[in-house]
């Protein structure tokens, strides 16, 4: 299976973003020859995955890979012969799915292999010593980031349904999340969960990583209806 030419290129520029966002503690690590405690990759991995640097591109790097998907069926006209061999609902909910799968899926992949490249760089510097504790909150960290990525890209594809335009797939959800930042911020700071830095925190939601994953499938699945009601509507017209 031929592996799209926007996803490497989103998940190479996860990997690039990781490792910027951490330039500086690589440099004095590898300057110093530094004895690095057990587990050192995988707590690099998660400081990595909580800076803010890291966490804005979110957003950017969902979108590629699929959710103007929807738009370019729209405009060239193939929607119209793909819906005449399926149903309706079926082609929206295949949607749905493949933009959060490829969404979320960046992430998973760029992180992992910017995890291997951590461990080949690190491991040879740590104290063999068992760390399972760093080891489950990594773990946790990249499913919020899997679901935080699918969510964003089917918000995108949302969008872009009600606007009919490519460009607002791209952008829309980055402006979402500056907004939401600025809301949260500036006028209601009590409102902590709604901040988006913090949906990949799992340490600050009730029931630790599970309600932070049962709230982002809610936000994904309430943009999905979104889509659902817009595109089945323009469908209907077709």
């Amino acid at each position: 299976m031929e592996v799209p030419w926007n996803w490497l290129i989103s998940a190479t520029g996860f990997i690039i973003i990781l490792y910027s966002s951490m330039i500086n503690e690589v440099i004095v690590i590898l300057r110093g020859g530094i004895n690095l405690p057990a587990g050192y990759a995988n707590e690099f991995m998660i400081s990595a995955l909580q800076t803010k640097v890291t966490n804005s591109f979110v957003p950017i790097l969902a979108v590629i890979p699929f959710s103007g998907k929807y738009i370019d069926d729209v405009k060239s006209k193939f929607i119209r012969f793909y819906i005449i061999r399926t149903d309706r609902k079926g082609y929206l909910l295949k949607k749905i799915a493949n933009s959060f799968a490829c969404g979320g899926s960046i992430f998973w992949g760029g992180g992992i292999v910017a995890w291997g490249i951590a461990s080949l760089i690190f491991s040879p510097m740590e104290k063999l010593a068992p760390n399972s504790g760093v080891a489950i909150q990594f773990l946790s960290n990249f499913l919020l980031f899997f679901l935080v990525g699918g969510m964003w890209s089917v918000v995108g594809m949302a969008m872009s349904s009600f606007m009919e335009s490519k460009y607002i797939a791209y952008t829309s959800p980055f402006i979402i999340y500056y907004l939401l930042i600025i809301l949260c911020e500036r006028y209601f700071p009590n409102v902590s969960l709604l901040h988006p830095l913090n949906w990949t925190k799992a340490d600050i939601w009730p029931f630790g990583v599970w309600g932070a994953a049962v709230f982002l499938l809610e936000l994904t699945s309430i943009s999905g209806l979104f889509f659902v009601i817009r595109a089945g509507k323009k469908l209907w017209e077709l």
